[in-house]
């Protein structure tokens, strides 16, 4: 009986894994978007709240990445089910908001600025690439950084 709820519990944690992925992609989502509507409405300009957070945040989610794997040392199997967790979530908000943005259809009024090259909206696609692509490639280079490490301490 032991064995049921030992694996039980192993289902319940990689089940948490993918939840909490999705959750941190939906918070960078939430972040950005928040940063866009200060920016057109607030502020009233293009994107320069959008702007530094599209620098911040990989970084800011890096941080906490890096906290979280000292602090908890997971295995790769929870890391690989957590970044399934946060694509899972990311891409389809992504593709959301980027078609609807063109299609002029996002929830978020996005303001015309310019009457010859209207880019507003564009920014959409950038925070994705900052959020997914970027953080991706910072969490890799940290584990490259940590395998380096070992090999030194080993020898």
């Amino acid at each position: 009986m032991p064995r049921i709820r030992e694996g039980y519990k192993d289902k319940m944690t990689y089940f948490k894994d993918i939840v909490y992925g999705i959750l941190t992609a939906i918070l960078a989502w939430v972040t950005l978007m928040v940063a866009d509507i200060i920016d057109e409405f607030v502020i009233d300009t293009d994107s320069l709240l959008g702007g530094i957070v599209f620098f911040t945040i990989p970084i800011a989610m890096l941080v906490i990445y890096i906290i979280h794997n000292r602090k908890k040392n997971p295995s790769w199997k929870k890391l690989l089910l957590w970044f399934a967790g946060y694509l899972i979530a990311f891409l389809p908000i992504w593709g959301y908001m980027y078609e609807s943005n063109n299609r002029r259809e996002f929830f978020i009024e996005q303001h015309a600025r310019s009457g010859f090259l209207d880019l507003n909206g564009l920014e959409y696609m950038f925070y994705g690439f900052s959020a997914l692509i970027a953080f991706l490639v910072l969490c890799l280079g940290f584990h490259i950084i940590r395998i380096i490490i070992r090999l030194i301490r080993k020898k």
